[in-house]
């Protein structure tokens, strides 16, 4: 099916909604997505593309079912720096290939309309706040996080994905990078912003402004902020809007503790404390709640939104009237 280009639409003033988490919902429907993690999440849930396909598939359809426009391929880790670390890094182009394949068919299969965007995450090699973390273009070299970035793009391309969603980025100069490389697949490029902190700012202090010059004449489709509690995403929202003259989009991190059953952080992904070892602790986000934030964004004029970790098709189909309609939840 012929589908119109994303960005004419955006460019029409619509609204479309995105899907909301994969790894976190495979966890929640008994996916081991922890393989060979200690501590850590490894390669999180890149394995189950292969291993419970089925079960990916059903996620994906699950999100069209209740209208989501852009589902996302679960190809979040699915990179060569995130599979070495369980032994894996030598298959990535297969599992990469199979977090495509999965999502087109669940596409195919159910609303052919809706458009597939290859998820592909940074390598993300910082440690944590006290380690003093630098950019993965530095860690790795710009030439190496380059191809990463330009080879996992123009295989999803390849299998036949609509855009490239380069996403939970931390650094400009990251952002940059990832940017740059998938651009060359040919396809639209959509840029996650990952963790921005309350105050509105990027996860490690950079401003968003700043973000939007260092972008200037490169080709993003579109700016998204992700992987940070709502309230955090309000905050910066207003700040992207205001320079970036681009469609902007919000995909929010609900409470998510995925390795809970191994090691109980003491932080939350959403930047929220943890009080325990359960894997969502999203209770304070309830549906209608994640709409009501919906609504505000698309008052701020967010034309993409969705969820990220620990949000499910009850999230996003609670969003639903609120994107799609005249903004009444």
């Amino acid at each position: 099916m012929a589908r119109p280009p994303i960005l004419d639409r955006l460019d029409e003033g619509q609204s479309l909604l995105l899907d909301g988490g994969t790894g976190s919902e495979l966890q929640r429907r008994g996916v081991d997505v922890l393989v060979g993690a200690n501590d850590g999440l490894e390669a999180w849930s890149a394995t189950a593309n292969i291993e419970f396909a089925d079960v990916v598939q059903q996620v994906h359809q699950d999100y069209l079912r209740v209208g989501a426009d852009i589902i996302t391929s679960n190809n979040f880790w699915t990179a060569p720096t995130r599979l070495e670390r369980c032994g894996l890094g030598g298959e990535w182009r297969r599992y990469a290939r199979a977090a495509a394949e999965n999502a087109l068919t669940a596409r195919d299969n159910l609303n052919p309309a809706a458009y597939v965007a290859g998820g592909i995450a940074a390598a993300t090699l910082q440690g944590p706040p006290e380690s003093s973390p630098v950019s993965d273009t530095r860690q790795m070299g710009r030439e190496a996080c380059y191809r990463e970035w330009s080879e996992h793009a123009r295989l999803l391309v390849e299998a036949g994905v609509d855009l490239i969603q380069a996403e939970y980025v931390g650094f400009i100069e990251d952002c940059v990078t990832a940017v740059d490389a998938c651009s060359e697949a040919g396809a639209t490029v959509f840029l996650g912003v990952r963790h921005i902190r309350p105050d509105g700012t990027m996860q490690y202090g950079e401003r968003l402004e700043d973000l939007v010059e260092a972008l200037e004449e490169r080709a993003v489709g579109a700016i998204l902020l992700m992987c940070s509690n709502p309230e955090a995403i309000s905050a910066g929202l207003p700040w992207l809007r205001r320079a970036f003259s681009g469609p902007v989009g919000a995909y929010p991190n609900l409470g998510y503790n995925p390795t809970g059953p191994i090691l109980n952080l003491p932080m939350l992904s959403n930047q929220k404390a943890s009080t325990g070892p359960d894997i969502l602790q999203n209770a304070e986000y309830y549906p209608s709640r994640v709409a009501e934030f919906a609504l505000n964004w698309k008052r701020m004029g967010t034309q993409i939104i969705g969820g990220c970790c620990a949000s499910g098709p009850e999230h996003i189909s609670a969003m639903r009237p609120v994107v799609k309609g005249n903004g009444a939840t």
